[in-house]
Formats: structure tokens, sequence, C-alpha cells
């Protein structure tokens, strides 16, 4: 593989503070990014770089040095203070060494039975509860092991056992107790602490609160609320990961709620009978007591081309919560509505609306009315759903876009190219120093190019190195509308990974009306000779949660993988990438 001469020179002589040279060799240290690190991990990957033609020793093991001067590998941490030695020796036997310092957490223990304690940590709840009746309180402590553990609730109940957990449950820790309330009929309290207390004998016991309060109050549910904000969405559960948690769904502002419970800032959603949903606090206003639950009759649908599309009309008067979903074999839109009862008698459809087959409708249950739209096309095009002022809805369905040349499928063509990252978001570092936004702009700007000669018309989220918030970049793609948005990322593992280990190509989508869009992309970076990853469907990032348009993240390689970095920071790669991102475009506009 040929390294281009000008990135090398970059990367081998500017330096930064993490960087050791010597007449004939260097050695920069890339990950960690500091040289003394705090971690509760018991493994932690290393990624420095030397001249090339060097050998490297990490603790005294000597590591393979890559063709651009990368090493990486990973260290073993015991509890406390650990001491990692990075040595480089040049061939003409000049060397320099670093010393890391990593300080792994100490291991919880078993607190001791004497004096009695419970330990101020590892208190639940930790967050404020709103409990409605048959909500199920779990609270845990940890203290001294052996005695007897309750806990009260004040105003509801007193002295609710604990079960100690057995050791085989805690990893070898004894202490730590578990207890549950039922909210029952008639309960009632106000912003209480539980109180936990550890008795060892009648004269010698001791307590304390947790620092979540709870609130229990069946009789001011629900409680109804009002959707504002950029974009808020409804979440699955509590769960939660670097990606914020499983997401059901965007939904509009000045859509009713009804609320019945809350813990920390996350509300819960009543949406029917058996369905329940989670909302940030950010993303409601309560209204006034008194002000009815949102419920209203669906009416008529009627269909009907636009200049924007298919639009499906459902006469229904309130801004009712939705949830929306794509299936496949047939193509269709599902669109559950969540406090409408239907009263349709009648589904009216315009020769117009020509990407439109069959229209029906459901009464799931007593509270969720289900409207399915078959599609006429092979293809999800996006779709976006809207409330008039006065409560009606309209679904409008994309159609695919006409062909504006015979001989070149992206002439007229409008895509939305992602660079991942930018500004003082560096993404995922390579061993070399390279770093992610620095990639994805230039495979882009690549991207685009090739575009623009084959007649597209592309906008891009940004053309520079500045940070661009990916609320700012859904807003560009959703008031410019293009027909597909490409994101280009590059990969990397987490800290306590073998990087040697993981390498290669792969494409993320969420809603599976665009999993093709994502396989054709998958199979031309294949084509490069990458290593297979994955195709990764029900992928929770932001940009890929967007309905509206054909969206794919592409994942081209792991930076933090020596050889698939070579293959990233090789200008021909970078072209190669690019002219078979475009052919992947060109497949996903010639499916019929």
């Amino acid at each position: 593989m040929i390294i281009r001469a000008v990135l090398l020179t970059t990367l081998f002589f500017s330096f930064s503070f993490n960087s050791y040279v010597h007449a004939s060799t260097h050695l920069e240290v890339v990950i960690p990014e500091t040289d003394t690190v705090h971690t509760d991990l018991s493994r932690y990957r290393i990624a420095a770089n030397t001249q090339p033609g060097s050998r490297a020793f990490i603790n005294g093991r000597e590591v393979k040095v890559y063709p651009t001067g990368a090493f990486v590998g990973l260290v073993t941490l015991q509890r406390g203070k650990n001491v990692t030695t990075l040595m480089t020796i040049s061939s003409e036997g000049d060397s320099l060494s670093r010393d890391l310092v990593f300080l792994r957490d100490e291991a919880m223990t078993t607190s001791p039975t004497d004096p009695l304690v419970i330990e101020e940590y590892h208190m639940q709840p930790l967050q404020d509860h709103w409990l409605n009746e048959g909500d199920v309180l779990e609270v845990r402590f940890k203290g001294s092991p052996g005695y007897e553990a309750t806990f009260d609730i004040e105003g509801v109940k007193t002295g609710i056992s604990m079960r100690e957990l057995s050791p085989t449950e805690t990893d070898g820790v004894r202490g730590i107790y578990v207890g549950h309330y039922e909210v029952a009929k008639g309960d009632y309290t106000h912003e209480v602490p539980i109180r936990f207390r550890l008795r060892k004998s009648f004269w010698s016991s001791v307590e304390a609160e947790s620092p979540g309060r709870v609130s229990i109050m069946p009789e001011q549910f629900p409680l109804i609320a009002e959707v504002r904000g950029v974009r808020p969405f409804l979440n699955v559960g509590l769960g939660t990961d670097r990606l914020g948690g499983a997401r059901l769904g965007f939904i509009a502002p000045g859509i009713l709620l009804q609320l019945d419970g809350k813990i920390g800032n996350m509300f819960r959603v009543r949406l029917s009978n058996d369905m329940t949903a989670w909302i940030q606090s950010q993303f409601v206003d309560i209204l006034s007591s008194g002000t009815p639950p949102p419920r209203a009759l669906a009416g008529s649908i009627s269909a009907a081309g636009s200049p924007a599309g298919d639009v499906i009309s459902l006469q229904i008067g309130q801004k009712l919560p939705y949830l929306t979903r794509q299936l496949i074999n047939p193509n269709r839109i599902v669109i559950d509505i969540f406090g409408a009862t239907s009263n349709t008698t009648w589904v009216t459809q315009h020769l117009s609306a020509e990407g439109i087959g069959n229209i029906t409708w459901d009464q799931v249950s007593t509270e969720q009315y289900r409207l399915q739209i078959e599609l006429n096309h092979p293809l999800h095009w996006g779709h976006r759903i809207e409330y008039t002022d006065i409560g009606n809805m309209h679904v409008i369905i994309r159609r695919p876009p006409a062909r504006s040349s015979q001989e070149d499928l992206l002439y007229g063509r409008f895509i939305a190219i992602d660079a991942g990252h930018g500004g003082n978001n560096k993404g995922a570092l390579g061993a070399t120093g390279v770093m992610e936004k620095d990639i994805t702009l230039a495979i882009s700007k690549l991207v685009e190019k090739i575009l623009i000669e084959r007649g597209a018309t592309v906008v891009m989220t940004r053309t520079g190195d500045y940070d661009v918030s990916m609320r700012d970049r859904i807003d560009k793609l959703i008031l410019t509308n293009p027909e597909i948005v490409v994101s280009i990322h590059c990969n990397s593992v987490g800290y306590a990974t073998d990087p040697e280990r993981i390498l290669g190509t792969s494409t993320f989508y969420k809603h599976i009306g665009y999993k093709p869009l994502a396989d054709v992309m998958y199979r031309e970076l294949l084509s490069l000779g990458f290593a297979e990853f994955g195709m990764i469907g029900s992928f929770n990032f932001l940009l890929n949660d967007m309905v509206e348009i054909p969206n794919v993240l592409i994942e081209t390689a792991f930076l933090s993988n020596p050889e698939d970095e070579m293959k990233l920071i090789d200008e021909d790669m970078q072209k190669k990438i690019a002219i078979h991102i475009v052919k992947g475009l060109e497949q996903f506009f010639s499916f019929k």
C-alpha cells in the first residue's frame, strides 16, 4: 500500500505535548490522551506511533510496528496504581521511553460489622420518584452484613423488610440489602426520603436516608401535558447508553400527553391501557388541573397527490400522540394514534395519489387507532406527519424521484453528505494521530466532487473543520429536504477492547425501509477489500432516526485498528471509497 508522504510528514513532524523526540526516533502517545488516567476498567488500550522501522515495547513486551509507525496494545490493570512503560528503539539504536499511570478504582468490599454502618454510596433511589397505584418501588443500600434491615416510607408504611443479597449475586460482597414496596390504593406521600434502618439488636441500630425523594399521589394522575421543544421524542424505557437509550420515535409539538409517573427527569407517558413510554421533562409543559385527557374520534380518510408527494388526511380534531413505523413486503406505513376511537365511515382515494395502494384502519384497542398505508413503489422514500391547527393529521409520503436522464441515474439528483464530527469533536483517533473528523471531511468532499461532476446537487452538513451539532445537522437536512442522506464516519473500539482484533467496514440504519440503502453501501465497501464487520439495523443514532428521508450511516473502517488506519489515511483509498459510495447511490436510484 502506498501511504502519501505529505500526510505522513504531517503525522510525524507535528508533535503534540504527548510526543517525545530523539535524533532518529520519536514516541507519540495518542491513547490515552493524558499521562495519568483514572478508570474502573480492567484493561486499557494503548495507541501510539514511532518512526517507521523502529521497534516498540509495552511493559517490556515487543509489539508490532506497522509501516506507518503505529503500534497498539492492551494492558491489564490491577486495582490501584498501575505504571505502564512504552519504549521505542530506532534502527540506529536510539531509544525513548514513556511512563503512563493508570489509577484503577478499588473494588467494592464488604462493610465492617463493627461499628454498625450504612454507607452513603450505593443507595437507591438516587433520583426522585413520582409513583402511581400498582407501581413497585425498589430500594437498596450497602451496610454491615448479617443484620436485620428495614425501610420506611413516611406517611405510608414503616418497617418494610429488606433481604440481604447472597455473595453469589454481588460478586462476593456481603451486606447489600434490597427491598420492594407496591403502591396500594389510598397511599399518599409527598417528596419524602426513604429511611433505612439496620438493626444489630434492640439497643444497637443505625439509620440513613436515600438521596432520592418519593411522592405517591395516585389521585393526581394522570397529569396532562403539552409537548414542546425541538424534535421531541418518546423513549421505550429508562435504559440508556452513549446514544441515549432506545427511542420509540419523534412526535410533534402541541400534542397532549397523559403522564402517570416520573423517575428523575423522565416522565412516564400512558399511551393506552397496555402501553407506556417515557419522555424527558424538557419536552413537556404540565397543564392546569382539570384539563381533560386527550381523546378524539377519528373520522374520514382521504388521499390525494400534491407537489410535495401523496397526502393522506385523517379528520381527528385533536393533536393526539402517535407512533409511526415502516414495514416491507409489501411496503407500507403504519401509524398508531393513541386516544383515538374510530368513526371512520369512508376512505376516499384520488387518482392523483399515484403512489398509494390500499388504505386501511383498525381499532387495535379501546384507545389505539391504527392507520395502514400501502405503497405502490418498491422502496420507502420517506414520510412525515403533521397536524393542522385544528388537529387534523396529514401524512405526506414522498414519491420516488423522477429520473432526469436516461444515461446517468445521478443526474439531477439532490443528495446530502454528512461528514461526521468536526471542530472540537475530533471523533475516533488513529495510532498515527490522525483524527476521524479529517478523514470524514476528506472523503465527503471527494463524494461531493464526483456527484457534482455527474450532474447531482449536493448539500453538505459541514464543509470545514468546525463544530456542527446533531440538532443543527438534522435541522438543515429537514429544511433542505434532499432525496437521500449519507453520513460518513470512521469506527473505533472502546478503551477496553483489543484494537488489533476488531476491524472492517459496516453500515447502519434504523428503519427497515432504509435497509436497501445500507445494503448497497455495505456491498460496495466490501468490494474494496475491507473485512466484514456487519450491517447494523435498529441503530439509535439521531440521524438514522429520521423517517422523513432515506438515510445511511457508513462506518468506513476502524481508525483504532492500524491495518484499517493505513487504508483510511491513503489518499488513493479515500478516492476509491468515495467512488464506491457514489456507485452505491447509483444502484439505489436504479431500483425498480
